[in-house]
């Protein structure tokens, strides 16, 4: 039986706090894919202010690789890097497999002196019903290089969701991140997020996706919304 730990969990420094531009990732790789991605993600309370963007590429049916670059909002810039990241997606699952299953590789280098970060995590998705699936995600984040901070970060995430027949998808999200094995926060200090979203094609290359998060504890922001808009070739 294969099993993994998993991970990734977004820094903060005292002066800016990353939002969640985060998603509940498929283990479903697709030979042929390409597609580039924006995400951004703004707190209205704090005025917080999150952005990235992505390019991914299948290798064959059970690889693909993304290369992303994150920036936020700080003091000091509207736009300052706070990230770049590269990660390698393994399906283990088959075509005619009802559970799909697989890993995410991640290798990060943060901006501002930050610790580098290494990351293992394990992503399933499987159908609930006839119209409704859902996915279930398990992640793991070490630190690396100077200031490392102690310990595995530990996170899960989760959706359900259904496609409607003229292409919408609608479901709802749940991320939660429980701190560091060296530390597991009490369930208030813990970050708690669940929201609705939906996405839909606009033409065949472009879509769209759109979210709102809600915090579940005292640790978590009151409310996020997110965006994204991808172009496929």
């Amino acid at each position: 039986m294969r099993v993994a730990i998993l991970g990734l969990l977004l820094a903060a420094t005292p002066m800016a706090f990353a939002q969640n531009t985060g998603g509940v990732f498929s283990p479903v790789v697709n030979e042929g894919h390409k597609s580039a991605q924006y995400r951004v993600t703004y707190n209205p309370d704090t005025d917080g202010f999150s952005q990235r963007v992505h390019y991914q590429q299948a290798i064959n049916g059970n690889l693909m690789w993304r290369a992303i670059v994150s920036a936020r909002k700080t003091s000091d810039s509207d736009v300052d890097l706070d990230f770049v990241q590269a990660e390698l997606f393994w399906e283990w699952s088959d075509d005619d497999d009802l559970w799909k299953r697989g890993l995410r590789f991640d290798a990060r280098i943060r901006d501002d002196d930050r610790p580098g970060l290494i990351g293992v995590h394990w992503t399933n998705q499987f159908p609930i019903t006839g119209n409704w699936n859902g996915r279930f995600v398990a992640l793991s984040a070490l630190d690396i290089d100077d200031d490392a901070r102690d310990g595995i970060f530990l996170q899960t995430r989760g959706n359900v969701f259904t496609k409607l027949e003229m292409g919408q998808t609608l479901g709802l999200e749940l991320f939660n991140a429980y701190g560091s094995t060296d530390d597991i926060r009490d369930f208030d200090d813990q970050n708690h997020q669940i929201g609705p979203f939906a996405s839909f094609p606009v033409t065949e290359q472009w879509s769209l996706f759109t979210s709102a998060l809600i915090g579940l504890t005292d640790a978590s922001a009151d409310t996020e919304l997110r965006l994204r808009i991808t172009r496929g070739f």
